[in-house]
């Protein structure tokens, strides 16, 4: 799916949480150490034991104050989700707050998720990616976000964790195009009285536009130093036509699914006027960008 088939489900869906401070594993090991290091100075008075303590013991406070500066100040100012197809990873996109000053080593990562680490610049408004694994069609939510570090030595973790209300589209996975013909996107046509139309029938060439299919592209003309032009067809004037769920044969739902998924997106490529029929729903035709998804989004 390309960037200009995103759209975005919804903004402004954080609530900030509360930034939390604990130690490492590794803190804890340095904690314990430095306190068995005090015992054995004071036990045998030794001055070097108690010089290289308390040496150790301000490297951690040092090691906390770092890590504080380096971590506050991180806030989440919103939240967009783009929908994408099952199988394939669903992308959420947060937009930071400026920092006013760099942010090494920040860790962000989503429930069902693997972390992304990323250096936040200052002064200019961040955007951090992270991705959730879409296993079947629907709606991927997850329920939290959490951000944490734990520069500059690893002895303390700095963390949020903020409230999402977000939800991202997960559509049917297509079936091949190549498999799809354009006769069977006629044979899906549903309206009685709506005898099926030729798509293929060559009505002349005009000039390219951007978002034209580039398969429709005449490329004879453009080796020949005529420019970018593109076959027009006579179908792009028929009738509408409608996918109906109840008329589609298949083994299964999901396959149902991914049939009428495919006709859509090639209906869509041809800029055909198409609408959709489901069990206990009907979307009327049409043919524009927001028109294609509002009939993925009911098929998920």
């Amino acid at each position: 799916m390309s960037h200009e088939d995103k759209i975005s489900t919804k903004t402004q869906a954080v609530r900030n949480g509360r930034m939390r401070c604990v130690p490492t594993r590794y803190g804890w090991i340095f904690v314990v150490t430095i306190f068995g290091m005090l015992a054995g100075s004071i036990n045998y008075n030794n001055n070097l034991g108690f010089l290289f303590t308390f040496l150790l013991a301000s490297m951690a406070m040092v090691s906390l104050i770092h890590s504080y500066r380096n971590f506050s100040g991180i806030r989440i100012e919103s939240v967009q989700a783009w929908p994408d197809f099952e199988k394939q990873p669903a992308v959420f996109h947060f937009y930071l707050r400026e920092t006013a000053s760099q942010c090494i080593a920040i860790r962000f990562r989503v429930s069902g998720s693997e972390e992304t680490l990323l250096d936040l610049r200052p002064d200019i408004k961040n955007q951090v990616a992270v991705s959730i694994p879409a296993i079947k069609r629907g709606v991927v939510s997850p329920a939290e976000l959490t951000i944490d570090t734990v520069y500059p030595f690893g002895l303390f973790r700095f963390y949020i964790r903020f409230q999402l209300n977000i939800g991202c589209f997960v559509y049917p996975k297509p079936i091949p195009v190549h498999k799809l013909t354009t006769q069977d996107l006629l044979r899906a046509h549903a309206e009685e009285g709506n005898a099926p139309v030729s798509v293929d029938d060559f009505k002349g060439l005009r000039s390219y536009q951007n978002g034209d299919p580039t398969q429709r592209i005449f490329w004879k003309a453009y080796s020949k130093g005529q420019g970018l032009l593109i076959k027009e067809f006579a179908g792009a004037e028929a009738p509408s036509l409608f996918f109906n769920w109840h008329k589609l044969k298949a083994e299964n739902t999901e396959k149902k699914l991914s049939m009428l998924c495919a006709m859509i997106l090639k209906a869509h490529g041809l800029k055909l006027r198409y609408g959709l029929v489901l069990p206990g729903k009907k979307i009327v035709p049409d043919r524009d960008e927001h028109h294609k998804h509002k009939c993925l989004q009911a098929l998920a």
